[in-house]
């Protein structure tokens, strides 16, 4: 019995033993917690008092397709202060950065428990207000008056440090009343102004800046600056972006006072500013078409040979089309001059269809459609059927090569030019050649009064003479096809025979520039010809003989280099044989009603 029970005891002590291990393999496990998944980068992108922070390689995912395991929300974390979301984020937006400080931000994950994942950390110094305060915007370039002020910056307001895309301005006009305007542009006007008084205008740039290191920042902020100027006096005087323009208006005084009294401009169509309009306060009607406008016409000068010869001065006229193409057509001063319409200021504006590519511009279109813009129609006065070329635009051959001397004289006024000796003058009612009387037959001539007739004794083989324009114009051969001309032999018959017979039929030479003055074309050269018939050798001093060129193949249409500004009448044809001149034999022959026509 004894054994029996000694036996129980041992088993029930062996069984105590064993059971007390049974969960040892469970018992070294139980206090370890499984944290939810954690972010695997954390790139930062600066904004404006904020940051944002990518928080997985795989980029930006929406939380409701974001799995991560047992995470349930993200926590921000900085200066001792989390952040929590509310759901789990690939990215986050960090907010309330106001010190210009180092931040250290922690970004991490949350499970339903509290637990947290491995924080992902970044180390950023935002941009802040006191950045925007340091900002340096450009100054822009003011133009001034007693009543107006034009506010432009001519190169952009874009720089190393910001991008530029608009602004806003207010100021208190001479009445203390508030104005207001904003432009995606970088110009404004500043209008009704008190003269000799300080005027500040505090403009507000929207800018995106560009941090030294980092490139731009996220957002785009208002930076508000004043500009504080004063405005001249009424007698101050201006200096004007054209002269010659406002003095062909009779502006002869450069003051505000004294163009007060100008209502109405007329500007040619060479114009490059039209930054002079700001300093005429009641200027209500604008002419672009050059049209009545006197002494306006640039001038260009050939002197070459040991000759000097010019063309170019007086009148625009109706066969006359700026050179440029279209695209190359650049006119300052186009901003302020929609401004003075949108002000109410300028109500018409008269234009010539497609003369300065106001049709590229929208807003100057809108005009159009508006009726400020009255467009000129090709019946109009200003362009009639017929116009005749004025010595104004004749040019010696001979600075181009000494094969092409000719001694040329003008039966007219204008001819010779003072200070100049390229043209002689000649009276067509007492005519003689190698002593001969010679009866010029001007009833024959449309302007039969023979005051536009030139005398041409030729000299070399390739004697020429030219028709040539400014380097600002080109002939408009679209709207004047027909270039006609008469021409008339004082030489008698006999002594135009054998090579002398050249000189009777007349060789017309459109081209972009005469040959050795390239630089007077940015188009290149773009030269044609025409042969003309013979003067028969009854019509020699008996009859003006006609000619008629079609000028059609001197297209200028807008892509085109072929922007004739120079017609050559090259009489000789530039044979090879040379020519030797007689003093007693002189051939002689002459050129009159020289013009264009429409058809």
């Amino acid at each position: 019995m004894k054994q029996i029970l000694i036996s129980i005891i041992t088993i029930a002590v062996l069984t105590l033993a064993s059971c007390s291990g049974q969960y040892d393999n469970i018992e070294k496990y139980a206090g370890e917690v499984v944290y939810p998944a954690s972010y695997d980068t954390a790139l930062v992108k600066i904004g404006y008092e904020r940051v944002e922070i990518d928080l997985l390689k795989q980029g930006r995912i929406p939380s409701s397709e974001l799995k991560m395991g047992k995470a349930k929300q993200t926590i921000v974390e900085y200066d001792g202060q989390k952040y929590p979301q509310g759901e789990v984020l690939s990215w986050v937006n960090v907010t309330g950065l106001t010190e210009s400080k180092l931040y250290r931000i922690k970004v991490y994950t949350e499970d339903e428990f509290g637990n947290y994942s491995i924080p992902q950390e970044v180390a950023v110094i935002p941009f802040t207000s006191q950045d925007a305060e340091l900002i340096g915007v450009s100054t822009p370039k003011l133009t001034i008056t007693p009543t107006s002020m034009v506010v432009d910056w001519p190169n952009g307001l874009n720089s190393p440090v910001l991008e530029y895309y608009g602004l806003s301005y207010s100021y208190k006009d001479k009445n203390g009343s508030d104005q207001t305007g904003s432009t995606t542009g970088t110009f404004f006007v500043c209008n009704n102004l008190a003269s000799e008084e300080d005027v500040t205008v505090d403009i507000s740039y929207r800018i995106v800046p560009i941090m030294t290191e980092g490139g731009k920042i996220l957002d785009t902020i208002t930076v508000t600056q004043p500009l504080t100027v004063t405005t001249p006096s009424p007698l101050t005087t201006f200096t004007p972006s054209e002269p010659v323009i406002l003095k062909a208006n009779g502006v002869s005084t450069f003051t505000s006072a004294a163009c007060a009294a100008i209502t109405k401009l007329t500007y040619p169509l060479h114009v490059t500013s039209f930054a002079d309009l700001l300093y005429f306060p009641n200027l209500h009607e604008l002419d672009l078409t050059g049209a009545g406008l006197q002494n306006v016409l640039p001038t260009l000068t050939y002197d070459r040979n040991g000759v000097k010869t010019q063309c170019g001065g007086g009148a625009w006229q109706p066969f006359m089309a700026r050179v440029d193409k279209p695209a190359d057509i650049n006119i300052a001063g186009l901003p302020l001059l929609l401004s003075l319409v949108e002000s109410g200021q300028i109500t018409k504006i008269r234009y010539i269809p497609n003369s300065l590519n106001f049709e590229a511009n929208p807003d100057l279109v809108k005009l159009v459609g508006a009726g400020i813009v009255e467009l000129v129609q090709p019946d109009d006065p200003i362009f009639p059927k017929e116009v005749f070329i004025e010595p104004q635009f004749f040019v010696k051959g001979q600075p181009v090569d000494n094969n092409w001397e000719m001694t040329s004289y003008y039966s007219g006024d204008f001819l010779p030019r003072a200070g100049l000796t390229d043209c002689g003058k000649f009276d067509s009612q007492n005519e003689k050649v190698n002593g001969d009387p010679v009866n010029l037959q001007l009833s024959q001539l449309i302007q039969s009064d023979g005051k536009n007739i030139y005398r041409c004794v030729i000299k070399m083989r390739s004697a020429s003479m030219c028709m040539s324009l400014p380097q600002e114009y080109r002939y408009d051969n679209q709207r004047y096809k027909k270039l006609r001309f008469k021409m008339f032999c004082g030489t008698k018959a006999d002594d135009m025979t054998g090579y002398n017979g050249n000189f009777l039929a007349p060789w017309i030479r459109p081209m972009n520039y005469l040959w050795n003055f390239g630089n007077q074309s940015i188009y290149g050269q773009e030269n044609w010809g025409v042969d003309c018939d013979k003067i028969s050798n009854t019509d020699i001093r008996n009859n003006w003989k006609e000619y008629v060129i079609d000028m059609t193949a001197n297209d200028g249409g807008p892509t085109s280099n072929r922007r004739n500004r120079v017609i050559v009448f090259n009489i000789g044809h530039e044979p090879s044989e040379a020519f030797t001149y007689n003093a007693s034999k002189e051939v002689v022959l002459y050129l009159a009603d020289i013009r264009f026509t429409k058809d």
